[in-house]
């Protein structure tokens, strides 16, 4: 099991040393280098969606009430509704007892909680609250990247740098976003409400991309959509929320779904597809996950320790390797489906999750590295896996191999942003030919490509490359781990 000492930053620096410093070589390239749009996201005044209504200053309480269930759902107008019969009449009062004894056995109630503090919580994005970049979403065949702001507003680009905004006045607390494969535009969208499905289309012939809502999928006590997964095919999707203990699939071209259920089972959080089709991750709230066969639909319980809960988790390429990790423990574990008997008959066989990667925090130059992940994504080749944190403004990736034991992890390269900024959210853009592209959504708005170009002789041999696509620097720090030496590469990308 490697561990961040493996890295050169941090094994031949003194950890108590205050005094110790980096080299570093500065880069510097335009956006234009890796023909990528330059994106930032700005939050200026007239993007809240807040002030395109009318204020309801002039209402009386019944209509305020019902402008809030239209507007924020039917939990927020309970709220305004209890709060005034708090404040204005202990006869009435006696009618909310029996309400709130009823609603508190919902599903609603294991939020324990208003939505803004709940939600950062459970959040797979660093300052969910705060960041001005919430979530973000490539394409899986072409080149469009979806970017969510903290105003809830969708900004869609394309390789040309074109630009179409999503808001509606429904479509509020944005947690989750979904490409559908094989279609020219589609995009799921997941909020406190339900799914909203989006059609993108980019023409020269219009000035600005046409939007188009395409249906709402919507089920009680199915809101605050943490997640969402299309099959292969892009003729499923699978959802989850965290109001719910039931996950759907929905059949998107008939509107319909199904409900996946299962018996002691707690509210979910997120939801991943494998890529072949063959199987369904799905985590709950608290200390079980389930993996699911796509075949018949049976599910195989997991269970963790210390009231742990699984905090982020993606599959390898070739779905035969599940990495995840626990809101509780500085490790990345690996489930290996070619050595497991899940779904091979067995019911009491011995369930085993590898230790690969300890990401125990350790501090230079009083700067923390390392600790309890927040998020981690694996590229399309199986090749680079980077992983953000809970505690730490910097951001880590690795050289992984699928062997016969498991997966071989060789630190690569350590990313630092600016004193002002925090990797809020991270992902691998799936069509990279050259070789991998990372891209960080930073907390205040930029969006940076970091690609990684390895040689197609030898898995073995890979080489960091030298562009960079950001306005403000960044240090960043890589090793390339060569047959021949293993020679100490770092970067400072502008």
């Amino acid at each position: 099991m490697c561990s961040l000492r493996d890295f050169p930053e941090l094994r031949d620096q003194s950890l108590t040393d205050k005094n110790a410093s980096m080299n570093i070589v500065i880069k510097r390239v335009k956006p234009e280098a890796i023909n990528y749009p330059k994106i930032v996201v700005q939050l200026l005044v007239d993007q809240n969606p807040g002030t395109l209504f009318l204020p309801t200053s002039g209402l009386n309480t019944l209509q305020k009430v019902i402008n809030k269930c239209a507007e924020e759902g039917f939990w927020t107008a309970y709220e305004e509704f209890t709060h005034y019969i708090k404040n204005n009449s202990n006869n009435i009062s006696i009618i909310v007892y029996p309400l709130k004894f009823i609603l508190k056995f919902s599903p609603r109630a294991n939020l324990k909680g208003p939505e803004n503090l709940i939600l950062p919580d459970i959040s797979r994005t660093k300052l969910w609250s705060s960041s001005v970049i919430r979530c973000m979403s490539w394409h899986p065949q072409t080149v469009k990247l979806a970017v969510v702001s903290s105003h809830d507003i969708i900004y869609v680009y394309n390789r040309k740098g074109s630009e179409a905004r999503i808001k509606n006045k429904s479509q509020y607390a944005i947690l989750s976003l979904a490409w559908r494969p094989f279609s020219v535009g589609t995009l799921a969208v997941g909020c406190e409400k339900g799914i909203f499905i989006w059609t993108i289309e980019f023409s020269n012939i219009h000035i600005r991309p046409a939007v188009n809502n395409k249906c709402k999928l919507v089920r009680d006590n199915h809101r605050y959509i943490t997640g969402l997964s299309w099959n292969k095919m892009g003729d499923l999707l699978i959802s989850s929320a965290v109001t719910s203990k039931t996950m759907y699939v929905w059949n998107y071209a008939f509107e319909e779904c199904v409900p996946l259920h299962r018996i002691n089972s707690d509210t979910l959080n997120f939801v991943h597809w494998s890529p072949d089709n063959t199987k369904v991750f799905s985590c709950s709230t608290n200390e079980t996950f389930r993996i699911w066969s796509t075949d018949k639909w049976t599910a195989d319980r997991w269970s963790l320790n210390n009231r742990s809960r699984v905090q982020c988790a993606c599959w390898s390429p070739c779905s035969s390797v599940l990495l995840f990790a626990t809101n509780s423990s500085p490790i990345i574990n690996a489930i290996d489906f070619r050595k497991s008997d899940v779904f091979n008959g067995s019911t009491n066989y011995k369930k085993v999750a590898w230790p690969v990667i300890d990401l125990k925090s350790e501090c230079v130059n009083d700067k923390v590295i390392g600790g309890i992940p927040l998020d981690m994504c694996w590229d399309q080749h199986g090749k680079r896996l980077a992983i953000t944190f809970k505690n730490s403004s910097a951001l880590v990736v690795f050289q992984t191999t699928i062997s016969v034991a498991v997966v071989d992890c060789i630190p690569f390269c350590i990313i630092q942003g600016r004193l002002d900024e925090e990797p809020s959210t991270i992902a691998f853009q799936p069509t990279y030919e050259e070789g991998s592209l990372l891209t960080i959504g930073w907390s205040n708005g930029n969006i940076e490509y970091v690609p990684f170009t390895y040689s197609c002789k030898s898995v073995h041999e890979p080489e960091l490359s030298e562009a960079n696509i950001s306005n403000t620097s960044k240090n960043i720090s890589g090793r390339a781990s060569l047959a021949a030496s293993n020679s100490l590469i770092e970067y400072l990308l502008n």
